[in-house]
């Protein structure tokens, strides 16, 4: 049985019990305790889950836009540097 399933086990406020056992009480409130813990560690999770998926899905796109921003730089490089020899080549300089 998983924790998620033993803390929907624990007896909610109002459920019936002997009121004048103190081993009761107490181990009501451990119980509430422990479920109030549980919830938080369960948001925790989600919320550090989403955190680490932004985190690849964005590296995913940099990676991405990297590789195809380089790919354009690198022909807009190339086309750049044939029309420069060329105009040298029409000016007389080679």
């Amino acid at each position: 049985m998983s924790w998620v399933e033993a803390t929907a086990l624990v007896p909610g406020p109002g459920e019936e019990g002997d009121v004048f056992d103190e081993e009761v009480d107490e181990s009501l409130l451990v119980q509430r305790e422990w479920r109030s813990h549980m919830q938080r560690r369960v948001k925790e999770g989600y919320r550090g889950g989403i955190e680490a998926g932004k985190a690849v899905t964005l590296q995913q796109g940099f990676n991405q836009g990297y590789k195809e921003g380089a790919e354009v730089i690198r022909n807009y490089g190339q086309l750049r540097g044939t029309l420069s020899r060329s105009y040298a080549v029409i000016r007389g300089e080679i």
